[in-house]
């Protein structure tokens, strides 16, 4: 006897299975076969319910109802029928009455398989978890369904809803497949979550109807030879808005057509839904004009929705024209494709909505008014903090911004044009005046960047270029890099008090080129700045330049501005200094500064502008070699500024034609004026200078001369008492053996120097000075002939003198000879140019007795003779020829050359 084959466990579970299932099919297709031939309604066990409910539960479902019964017709039916769902509190589906026809033959082969659905007194509910108000209320108040399978068609006898005041009614034929497509992917959402989502929708749209005075939605179903069906959609919404609406949208008047395609199978071919709405209004956006277009086709990545609005508007905004295009993108998500039109502004481009909410948003162009955008209130506090006033159009090319999903700005980045720019005193206008120029520049913001949230690159206003790192916030910290021509005053608020006293003490005739770096906060008047600055063709403390680069270093407590090759007056022999200028900000505003320091060869006339334009002017006619050293010192004092110039040159020099050496001068201003000290050689002799007061008008003077040539002294006074004007060429004289010693001490107005007021006496030694001649023309002809006898020479002349009134007396002239004296007594008259001497010519006596001399005809003519000097200083007529009224009365005028006795004081 052959052995029994080993079986699995598994196969002997799978057999037992089998026949249990067979055995159990047997009775269930007999108990069938005996409803079938009954001819009432026979109630099922409950059993078989509980056994129902118990499988439904485990799928998250719960199923309850009054009764349940089987109709002879083999229709399963069920009386006050309720259905729940796990994760939702409370029924969502309850009907009075449900009825499902079931085929027989597959029935009794143990298949289940509906062939009619009829539905009445059917409610379906939005739970209060999900409702808008929180309270459970119902969404479709009635709902009738008949609905008759026929072969690969579904037979939609009639549908109905009415959910508060929007009514729907469907009918006509779909196919069968259209219930099993669609289908998978579902699966992985939850049904809880998927309810929710529809009921939240349905609620929208009750609302909006019930609200908008009702609406009315009609489907009809046409089916075709291949297996195909055209669905045809039309609704009306009421135009009558009763309240707020809660946030919900408001739509009036609203009118909907549509059109889908649906394959045998259960796939949509192609859709498409076109309508309008009067007016439109949601949260801050309405519209007096909706239209809505939208298509696509089997595939959700073909789905195109368009949505227009008309005179739109938002809060302190009007729109002309908004035009949305939605699509949805891979990966979940959708992109809309926007175009915006104002009056004044436009703009395009595009946003990608991402499954997590975030957005990526794409501005293609846009033309933004600036006084638009001031008027959005959130934008306008934005630009007032910053100091940022926009008057003209902004310019927004490829512009790509990202946007978090709780509605925070990521990142943005772009170019931007903005015309009529004013921001922190800088504009186009200040900058270039003759240049109407927009600010332009590329843009990268990142909020993230807690240093510099906002980057601006190629930047570029007017003339200048550069970039920029900034904080948005009122009082942020901002750094920028600027360089090109600019005008001063366009950065005073951006540099602050230290800037603006710079350009004050300058007239600029252009605009300096500059390279700049500043830091600083928005709104502060401080800021750390470095850079420098190349200028031409300024005028500097009233001094002209032609050039000059500066060099900055700048900060809240310091501030160091350095002056290099600072090239003064019309050309290179003018000279250069180099030199800085700084302020102390921690000192009071007055005597913070600016301290000046200057060194260099410049020409004195130049420094000497600095103390005002006619003393400047006045000298001039001083000029210096190339080997001259000038200083200045200027520092802030309570009264005013505190400066100190020197002079300094060792070698030759010309002032006003006359040649001179070795100059060493300092200034230094005081109480109610200027202190001049100098030193020099001067017309082959040493002279001091020392001016105290106000030079431009009376000022004290001592001028002491020493061994100087008189004939150049006497032309230099010349020029100075201004006898010559300034185009008249300076005749240079030839050196003479004379020497002048001299001391001055007055007081001179150099606006008037004809009026001076002061003493002095003076000492004159030339051998040429004068020759006496008694008998005029006679003596002329006795020297031809080698008879000198009645000529006298004159080689030496001291004295005193004093001025006042434009006029000079000489009281006490005495010039002297190896064998004569002449004494006399006159005045000058410097604004006349004429003069008026007068005197006695005697001969020394020798010592002794000397019988010879009572009859020496000389000494007789001398006693006898009067010198009389007068007429213009150019050409004087002298008379020494003794006359007989001479002999007879002498008429002596005592007064003449008598010094005034106020000259004293």
């Amino acid at each position: 006897m052959k052995p029994k084959p080993a079986s699995s466990p598994l196969r002997r579970f799978l057999r037992g299975l089998t026949n249990t299932c067979l055995l159990l099919l047997l009775p269930v297709q007999l108990t069938l076969c005996w409803i079938a031939n009954l001819d009432h309604p026979t109630k099922l066990p409950d059993f078989l319910t509980e056994k129902v409910a118990a499988q439904l539960a485990e799928q998250g479902l719960r199923l309850q109802a009054r009764n349940y019964w089987m109709l002879p017709d083999l229709t399963l039916a069920a009386d006050d029928l309720s259905l729940g769902v796990d994760g939702i509190t409370g029924d969502v589906f309850t009907a009075a009455r449900v009825e499902i026809a079931l085929n027989p033959t597959l029935l009794l082969a143990g298949q289940i398989e509906p062939t009619q659905v009829r539905l009445s007194g059917a409610r379906l509910w939005c739970p209060a978890s999900v409702a808008r108000g929180g309270v459970r209320r119902p969404l479709i108040d009635t709902l009738t369904v008949d609905v008759t399978k026929e072969g690969r068609w579904l037979n939609l006898r009639s549908i109905q809803a009415r959910g508060g005041k929007i009514t729907c009614h469907l009918s006509g034929e779909v196919p069968t497949g259209l219930l099993r497509a669609g289908k998978q992917g579902e699966a992985k959402i939850p049904l809880a979550r998927r309810l929710a989502e529809a009921f939240t929708a349905i609620e929208t749209a009750v609302d909006v109807a019930e609200r908008s005075g009702g609406a009315s939605v009609s489907l009809r179903c046409q089916g075709s030879s291949d297996g195909s069906a055209e669905l045809a959609v039309q609704a009306v919404l009421g135009n009558d808005w009763t309240d707020g609406g809660l946030g919900l949208i408001q739509v009036r008047g609203l009118h909907l057509r549509g059109t889908v395609k649906v394959a045998a199978d259960g796939r949509i071919d192609d859709w498409r839904l076109d309508g309008g709405a009067q007016a439109m209004a949601w949260r801050t956006l309405s519209a007096e004009r909706l239209d809505v277009h939208a298509r696509g086709k089997g595939r959700s990545e073909d789905t195109v929705a368009e949505l227009t609005l008309a005179q739109a508007k938002v809060p302190g905004l009007d729109l002309r024209r908004v035009r949305l295009e939605a699509r949805p993108v891979s990966g979940g998500g959708s992109r809309i494709d926007f175009q915006v039109h104002s009056a004044a502004s436009m703009a395009s481009g595009a946003a990608t909505l991402g499954p997590d909410g975030a957005v990526t948003a794409t501005i293609r162009q846009a033309l933004v008014s600036g006084e638009e955008l001031s008027a959005q209130p959130e934008v306008g506090r934005l630009l007032q903090a910053a100091g940022v006033d926009l008057r003209g159009e902004i310019l927004l090319r490829e512009v790509a911004a990202e946007v978090s999903a709780k509605g925070g700005l990521v990142r943005a980045s772009g170019e931007v044009s903005v015309s009529g720019f004013r921001g922190l005193g800088l504009s186009a206008e200040a900058i270039s005046p003759d240049k109407a120029l927009p600010l332009r520049t590329r843009f990268d913001f990142d909020p993230s960047r807690a240093d510099a949230p906002l980057r601006l690159r190629d930047l570029r206003i007017a003339s200048i270029t550069g970039s920029a790192d900034c904080e948005l916030q009122a009082g942020g910290a901002f750094k920028l890099h600027l360089n090109g021509e600019i005008a001063p005053p366009s950065l005073d608020r951006v540099l602050g008090e230290w800037w603006v006293s710079l350009w004050q003490m300058m007239l600029i005739r252009e605009n300096p080129y500059a390279i700049i770096d500043v830091e600083s906060h928005w709104g502060a008047m401080t800021s750390v700045t470095k850079g420098r600055v190349l200028l031409n063709r300024f005028d500097f403390l009233g001094a002209p330049f032609r050039h000059v680069e500066i060099s900055i270093d700048a900060d809240p407590k310091h501030t160091f501005i350095g002056l290099h090759r600072l090239s003064g007056g019309d050309s290179e022999a003018d000279g250069s200094i180099d030199g800085s200028a700084s302020w102390d900000w921690s000192k009071p505003l007055a005597l913070a500064g600016p301290v000046v320091r200057l060194e260099g060869n410049l020409q004195p006339w130049i420094a000497a502008r600095c103390a005002g334009k006619e003393f400047g002017e006045a000298l001039r006619g001083l000029s210096l070699p190339v080997d001259r050293r000038f200083a200045l010192l200027l520092t802030p004092g309570a009264k005013g500024p505190d400066i100190k110039t020197s002079i300094e040159c060792a070698g030759a020099f010309s002032a006003w034609g006359v040649s001179g050496k070795s100059l060493q001068a300092d200034t230094e201003n005081i109480e109610g004026g200027l202190r001049v000290r100098a030193k020099l050689g001067l017309a082959e002799g040493e002279a001091r200078l020392t001016l105290d007061g106000d030079l431009l008008h009376e000022t004290k003077v001592a001028l002491a001369l020493k061994g100087c040539d008189p004939a150049q002294v006497g032309q230099l006074l010349n020029d100075l008492s201004g006898t010559q004007s300034k185009d008249t060429p300076v005749p240079a004289k030839a050196a003479t053996a004379g020497k002048l010693d001299l001391d001055f001490a007055g007081r001179l107005d150099l606006e008037k120097p004809r009026l001076l007021k002061g003493l002095g006496h003076y000492s004159l030694t030339d051998p040429e000075l004068k020759k006496v001649r008694l008998l005029g023309g006679i003596s002329k002809v006795l020297e031809v002939f080698g008879v000198g006898a009645t000529t006298y020479e004159l080689s030496q002349a001291k004295g005193s003198f004093g001025c006042v009134g434009g006029r000079v007396y000489f009281p006490d002239l005495a010039v002297t000879g190896p064998q004569a004296r002449l004494d006399l007594a006159g005045e000058i008259d410097l604004q006349a140019s004429t003069l008026d001497f007068e005197g006695d010519f005697s001969l020394p006596r020798k010592a002794g007795f000397n019988p010879l001399d009572l009859i020496n005809l000389n000494r007789a003519l001398v006693s006898l003779t009067k010198i009389k000097v007068n007429g213009p200083i150019s050409k004087p007529e002298t008379s020494a020829i003794p006359t007989m009224k001479d002999i007879i009365k002498s008429q002596k005028n005592s007064s003449l050359g008598k010094i005034p006795d106020g000259i004293q004081e």
